[in-house]
């Protein structure tokens, strides 16, 4: 391993090991933060082998993309994870744009912020942290750990509530800037033969939202832990699936039924 460092990340600082000091590009860490106790994020040497089987390069930004899910693993225990959308900010609130690589995420966005100049703010163009924050009255009832977290990340409500952050993976448009908000909505976003936009119920949204966690998969713990806090994402905002044939018609329906 190169180099460890800290990183800060949704209001939590983590002890990171890198492979190659160049991999080191995360902001400076915020020392006012809590210094959670865990071993040091790292991708191990399973991980390389497994990554280097599948063509990729071992390089500092390979390193520094692939630290998404063992980083996303580490905030789950934290009641946090990654996500893989786009998170804009409108009128004080966040919205998730999910969908994988290549459906149109970016697209979406670029003719949003067109149709209504000055609306639209990202506050991360690709993987965004999911905070999942709880009133007093859940806390009690919350496991010792998720409490502790709770705790001495934020200051209690009297509601629980879902918190879009930044993190340092902003795409390659490098979107970002916009400050964290509540979670107000997902829209997840498909390619079809026609324009369509409907609301879903959360046994709809179940599948295609749990499959934009960025995890590993291979520990079945981070799996449960992951399918307990989409869930709770489900049950606590409106879910939208927009079929985008073209654009900026799609887009147009979003600002009509979303966004009006």
């Amino acid at each position: 391993m190169g180099m460890i460092i800290d990183v800060t990340l949704a209001g939590l600082t983590f002890s990171c090991a890198l492979s190659f000091a160049k991999s080191a590009v995360f902001p400076a860490p915020d020392f006012a933060a809590p210094h959670v106790q865990v071993e040091p994020v790292c991708l191990t040497e399973e991980d390389w082998t497994h990554y280097l089987s599948l063509g990729l390069k071992a390089e500092p930004k390979t390193e520094f993309s692939l630290l998404t899910a063992p980083f996303s693993e580490a905030l789950m225990r934290y009641q946090r994870l990654i996500y893989h959308a786009v998170a804009l900010r409108w009128r004080e609130k966040a919205y998730l744009i999910a969908a994988p690589s290549g459906v149109g995420k970016s697209t979406q966005t670029r003719f949003l912020q067109e149709l209504r100049p000055g609306e639209f703010s990202v506050i991360c163009g690709d993987r965004p942290i999911l905070e999942f924050r709880h009133s007093e009255r859940s806390e009690e009832s919350a496991s010792p750990v998720a409490a502790h977290s709770v705790r001495h990340s934020f200051a209690t409500t009297d509601k629980d509530e879902i918190i879009v952050h930044p993190s340092p993976w902003n795409g390659k448009e490098n979107w970002h800037g916009a400050e964290a908000a509540p979670l107000a909505g997902l829209i997840l976003l498909e390619r079809g033969e026609k324009n369509r936009l409907m609301a879903l119920s959360p046994r709809e949204a179940a599948l295609p939202a749990y499959l934009q966690v960025i995890q590993t998969n291979n520990d079945e713990s981070c799996m449960r832990k992951s399918a307990e806090l989409i869930t709770e994402l489900l049950r606590s905002v409106p879910i939208w699936k927009l079929i985008s044939y073209q654009v900026p018609d799609s887009t147009q329906l979003l600002l009509e039924s979303v966004f009006s």
